[in-house]
């Protein structure tokens, strides 16, 4: 007998080794090449997130400083603020994910034990359709986002390349799309800043999004759950199961109602730990974002209109439509949690719970009531991520 039962936890640990591989993978390895993975944390592994962590660090002080070595005007300060501010946010995230390690462990631990309660084919097929969007989402968004960072390279490089295709008496001037101040005669180590600025900006690009891929998989596993939970519900008070008479009836209504309770009590505290666990750096996020958008529009404004520099101009486009689409995404996330939450509840209010047993019914009543509440992903009652929630910054910023 044990040596069955042993057999069979090793099928299923192959199983989901097999599925964490086939649907989790490309997560895996962004948050490794960050070292953010939490389940590898040697001593190479800290040293990794102590190189990258200080790459983000000096480079904002190097945009700061010049503060200090230059004269004051609005448009250096809308210039410097509109990439300190996108740099800030990133690495305000790459460092939630270093303190965060053993939560963001606990919410991969749980959507492997949550696999594990699937009854049937069908259930997994719903949550493993919502595991493809999830890696879907996240190949589509690295594909644009390293799309998107090869373009500003390829701009802040072009002097270099044209040096290369078609080369003059004299070198063509490079200089750095981001105004720093190291102290040292830029021209003479304008490549060893170059390189600086291209590595900050490469770790910068991969925390936001690969991070935001890492949520939003976390997110489709919450509206998986909902999905299963409104399946069980849908299906746990059939007409043939009714037809069935004596104590047997009430038995499979009692048991197919319980299973359904007990995935959406895991959906409910997934959600809740996965919003605990981000809440208050959600917060701090709002702000610098919106901030971050704010300046980066004035200062494309400015380009646009008081300026040839088309090029630098193109690059702070960029950046806009980044920033919209990067708040559009957050929103829509937590509008499919809202979503499948108020599905979940018209899936029990409008099955044959009447016609269950009274006591099976005082079971879906925990449904009921938990239905009437919307499930939401925010910060407290400050801000709601939601469809409304895009529309309404969208408008104040506009």
């Amino acid at each position: 007998m044990i040596k069955i039962y042993t057999t069979l936890v090793s099928q299923l640990s192959c199983k989901m080794h097999a599925i964490e591989e086939r649907y989790y993978k490309i997560n895996q390895v962004i948050l490794k090449t960050l070292g953010l993975w939490p389940y590898q944390q040697s001593y190479l592994t800290q040293i990794h997130k102590v190189l990258f962590a200080g790459i983000l660090l000096t480079f904002i002080l190097a945009q700061l400083l010049v503060f200090i070595t230059t004269q004051y005007n609005i448009n250096l300060f809308l210039k410097i603020l509109s990439i300190v501010f996108p740099t800030l946010f990133g690495t305000i995230k790459y460092g939630l994910f270093i303190i965060q390690a053993d939560s963001i462990k606990q919410l991969m631990e749980q959507i492997r034990n949550d696999w594990r309660l699937l009854q049937n084919k069908l259930e997994i097929d719903i949550i493993e359709k919502y595991a493809y969007n999830s890696r879907l989402f996240t190949v589509t968004v690295m594909a644009f986002t390293l799309l998107g960072a090869s373009f500003c390279g390829i701009l802040q490089l072009l002097p270099v390349i044209l040096d290369i295709i078609t080369p003059l008496n004299e070198s063509r001037l490079c200089q750095l799309i981001v105004i720093t101040e190291y102290f040292v005669n830029q021209e003479k180590y304008i490549y060893a800043l170059l390189l600086h600025e291209l590595i900050a900006a490469f770790i910068v690009i991969i925390a936001i999004f690969g991070t935001a891929a890492t949520i939003m998989m976390y997110i489709l596993h919450a509206c998986a759950l909902f999905k299963v939970a409104s399946y069980r519900i849908e299906n746990a008070i059939e007409k043939s199961v009714l037809e069935i008479s004596g104590p047997r009836r009430e038995y499979l209504l009692h048991h197919r109602i319980v299973h359904a309770i007990v995935i959406h009590r895991r959906a409910i505290e997934f959600t809740e730990f996965l919003t605990s666990t981000f809440m208050v750096s959600y917060a701090i996020l709002i702000i610098v974002g919106i901030s971050s958008l704010s300046f980066n529009l004035f200062q494309f404004l400015q380009l646009a209109t008081l300026t040839n520099n088309n090029s630098e101009a193109s690059i702070f486009a960029v950046f806009i439509v980044t920033h919209l689409i990067y708040l559009f995404f957050a929103n829509y996330a937590g509008q499919e949690i809202t979503d499948h939450g108020i599905k979940l509840f018209k899936a029990t209010y409008n099955g044959l719970w009447y016609a269950a047993p009274l006591h099976t019914q005082k079971l879906l009543l925990f449904i009921m009531r938990k239905g009437t509440i919307n499930v939401t992903i925010g910060c407290g009652s400050i801000f709601i991520a939601s469809l409304e929630g895009f529309a309404m910054v969208k408008l104040k910023i506009f």
